[in-house]
């Protein structure tokens, strides 16, 4: 009796066609009983099959490694992937580890006849998923041609959507009107001694007048905070949001293959979401709560506070960026009270309802701290590589799944490209009719041009979240070049250290002192030993523990 899985998946736009996961787990469940085979688990995406990396079956990759398992049940093979080529990679992928995938709706033998059954069904399912994408695009910009607004459940706050089957459009909802009117008297006019009000200061008086939020009144709205909470950023959006002059705008900006390797998360589109050029717009109109004199004036005003903003001067804080607070989590900015004491505070203090209650911190104590650790590990050669190889290993380690996957996606490349070649062998003997070797040729020919980008973007992730030996050396270099001139180093030179050894630090109090937590990049040989060099303490305020590199640096690129 074989051990199986089901994994069925379906994405917003096929929920309607049919292929509801419940429809496709039942269809499994009964080809298992048919079989005998012994269902252990079962797996659902709602995720898109143009993705490798989807939640639910990066969940079926784990219980494999860890589970006994022979078989994995997909309804049909389109159910598996939109893209032939990621459909042969999760197969190939599956196989080594000893699992074989079948589908419900057609059996495909393990024969060179089954395999060119099987690749051209995986076209046919690209095929279908660019006529499906290409289709909703253009129901979407046809109902926004025809003075029709999508924005789903998430109107504009100031507006409620009004729907019929297949268009919707904005009504006013006066409550919100009103406190949209409000902010932009306190942002243009003044408050009512006539100062001008910052974003900030007005999501502090919504706050304390209690006036809900759009997450109070709508359960499926993100809300990170407490009722009545705003946030500045929610009152920027409001400050710069077009739509309440009378114009709401379709198409605002599009989904790009930047090349980058993201998390999948459900309902998220695949790529980077960049601006569209302002005349690819497609303008609906919809009701007028703020007039264009006042929304101008409104931008006139954040431009002019934008351009004061750029023309303060940036103070050198070494750990900008790379400071944390142990208490409540948030990031530590650096702060310079008149013009030259320098201190790291809590942006969690700064929010709305603060956070937390962590006291600043002296940002000469953390910078010399840290430059003193950094030195310490760019002065000893020995001790830097040591811990440069052993962290390699561990990446390494730690991203085998997506080293293995490249090194199927390179077999699988060597396996289409040696067929290629056989079908220009057969071509050349004259065994078999030109067309049917020039409609394979093109197939083959397809499947290795989507390998071969597969495994450009697969080793573009690759080199980001591992280290290379020439990122090895380029920092061994770098090192040694700058080790007999640590004393006299400036500002720049030390933050393009701290940012290649990726130090990254968490402020604590403990027993009455601040202290300073410390990772890097890089492990070392006798941890103890640079623990009671930097443990006495630096001043009256504070002492330094270290820590080892708990989390994946995010940025290791020299």
């Amino acid at each position: 009796m074989k051990l199986a899985a089901v994994y069925s998946r379906v994405s917003t736009d096929e929920q309607s066609k049919g292929y509801s996961l419940q429809t496709q787990t039942d269809a499994c469940i009964a080809y298992a009983r048919e079989r005998g085979y012994t269902i252990t688990e079962t797996f659902s995406d709602d995720y898109t099959g143009a993705a490798l990396d989807r939640p639910a079956l990066n969940n079926l990759r784990d219980y494999m490694a860890h589970n006994p398992l022979e078989v994995v049940i997909v309804y049909d093979i389109d159910r598996l992937a939109r893209k032939s080529a990621y459909q042969v990679l999760i197969e190939e992928e599956f196989k080594r580890v000893g699992v074989v995938i079948e589908f419900v709706m057609a059996q495909y033998d393990d024969t060179d006849e089954g395999r060119l059954q099987k690749q051209i069904r995986g076209v046919i399912a690209e095929y279908e998923k660019a006529k499906i994408m290409e289709r909703s695009k253009r129901g979407k910009r046809g109902k926004a041609k025809s003075g029709y607004v999508l924005t789903g459940a998430r109107p504009p706050y100031g507006y409620s959507v009004i729907s019929e089957p297949h268009k919707a459009w904005l009504e006013v909802d006066e409550d919100e009107a009103a406190i949209i009117r409000m902010v932009y008297d306190w942002y243009v006019n003044g408050d009512e001694s006539g100062k001008p009000m910052s974003t900030n200061a007005i999501a502090k008086r919504l706050t304390k007048l209690g006036i809900p939020t759009r997450g109070d009144k709508q359960k499926h709205f993100a809300k990170k905070l407490g009722k009545g909470v705003w946030q500045p950023a929610m009152v920027v959006h409001i400050l710069t949001n077009e739509a309440y002059t009378g114009t709401w705008y379709f198409g605002k900006t599009k989904i790009i293959d930047d090349g980058k390797h993201r998390e999948p998360q459900p309902k998220r589109g695949l790529g980077k979401q960049v601006p569209r050029p302002r005349e690819e717009w497609i303008p609906v109109n919809v009701p007028v709560i703020i007039d264009s004199e006042t929304y101008a004036r409104a931008q006139k005003r954040k431009a002019e506070n934008k351009k004061i903003l750029s023309g303060h001067t940036e103070y050198e804080y070494l750990m900008k960026g790379r400071l944390t607070c142990s208490k409540c989590g948030y990031s530590m900015s650096g702060h310079t009270v008149r013009n030259k004491h320098i201190y790291y505070r809590c942006k969690g203090r700064d929010q709305v309802v603060s956070l937390c209650d962590m006291p600043s911190v002296n940002g000469d104590w953390v910078d010399a701290i840290v430059w003193k650790w950094a030195k310490m590990i760019v002065e000893d050669p020995e001790n830097l590589r040591y811990g440069l190889d052993l962290i390699q290993e561990e990446l390494h380690h730690e991203n085998s799944a997506l080293l293995d996957r490249l090194s199927i996606i390179e077999e699988q490349i060597s396996a289409y490209q040696a067929q290629l070649d056989k079908l220009l062998d057969l071509y050349l003997e004259g065994d078999f009719p030109k067309e049917v070797l020039t409609d394979r040729k093109t197939r083959l020919e397809e499947m290795l041009t989507n390998l071969h980008k597969e495994q450009n973007d697969l080793a573009g992730h690759v080199r980001q979240v591992t280290l290379t030996d020439d990122q090895l050396s380029y920092i061994e270099e770098f090192c040694a070049k700058i080790r007999n001139g640590l004393g006299k180093v400036d500002f720049n030179a030390k933050r393009q250290i701290i940012q290649l050894l990726d130090i990254r630090g968490k402020i604590a109090f403990e027993n009455g002192e601040k202290v300073l937590y410390l990772k890097c990049l890089i492990d070392f040989q006798d941890p103890q030993q640079v623990s009671r060099v930097l443990i006495l303490p630096l001043s009256n305020i504070g002492g330094i523990a270290i820590m080892k590199c708990a989390s994946l640096p995010t940025d290791r690129s020299p």
